[in-house]
C-alpha cells in the first residue's frame, strides 16, 4: 500500500513538474521562436533601405516601376512610378553610389519579411526584451521580385548591406514578437 502512495507521489509531483516547464514554453526564446515571431505575421517597415540586383533593377524598369536612372551628381537614380510606390517603395532607387555595390531602393509599409539569418542574440534592454542581430529580407508580391530583397544594417548612422540588421523582439500576451528595428 505504501509503495503505491509513494508511486502516486512521484508521478503527481512529476506531473506538476512538467506542467510549470510547459508553462514557461511560450517564454523561451530561440531561433524558431525568432522566424516565427518575425514571419507569422507582416511587419511595419519605415524608411528602411533593401538592396536590389541589377535584373531586379532592369525588370521594375521593363515594368513600369521606375523610370530608366539617370545620373545625378556621383550616382544614378531611378524615378519611383505610382506602381512601384504601389508596391511600397517610398523613394527613388539609387544606382552605383559610392560605397554601394548593389541599387537599393527605400521602403515604407506592412510587409512579410523572413529572417535570413541569426548573427547573435542578447537580453535587453529592458525586462522581456531581446535583441537579435542578423540578416532580415522583404517579400515584396510581385514577378520583378523571385528573391527577398534583403534590408540593410545601420552602423553609425549609415546604412550598409553588409552590417546585420537589429530587430528588438518583445515578449507579451504569453508570446514573441517583432517589436521594431534599431539604427
Amino acid at each position: 500500500m505504501l509503495h503505491r502512495v509513494a508511486g502516486g507521489v512521484l508521478a503527481g509531483t512529476v506531473l506538476a513538474v512538467l506542467c510549470m516547464v510547459c508553462v514557461g514554453c511560450g517564454g523561451e526564446f530561440d531561433d524558431t521562436k525568432i522566424h516565427n515571431a518575425a514571419e507569422h505575421t507582416p511587419f511595419h517597415l519605415d524608411s528602411e533601405e533593401a538592396s536590389l540586383t541589377q535584373q531586379e533593377l532592369d525588370c521594375g524598369v521593363d515594368k513600369d516601376l521606375w523610370e530608366p536612372p539617370v545620373a545625378v551628381s556621383d550616382r544614378s537614380v531611378a524615378r519611383l512610378n505610382q506602381s512601384g510606390r504601389a508596391l511600397g517603395f517610398s523613394d527613388d532607387v539609387s544606382v552605383g553610389e559610392p560605397g554601394y555595390q548593389n541599387p537599393y531602393v527605400q521602403l515604407r509599409g506592412d510587409f512579410n519579411v523572413r529572417v535570413m539569418a541569426i548573427t547573435d542574440t542578447k537580453d535587453g534592454p529592458g525586462q522581456n526584451i531581446k535583441t537579435v542581430t542578423g540578416g532580415l529580407a522583404v517579400k515584396i508580391p510581385h514577378p520583378c521580385f523571385t528573391d527577398d530583397l534583403p534590408l540593410m544594417g545601420v552602423r553609425k548612422g549609415q546604412f550598409n548591406p553588409s552590417n546585420p540588421v537589429a530587430m528588438v523582439f518583445a515578449f507579451d500576451n504569453d508570446d514573441w514578437r517583432l517589436d521594431h528595428l534599431t539604427h
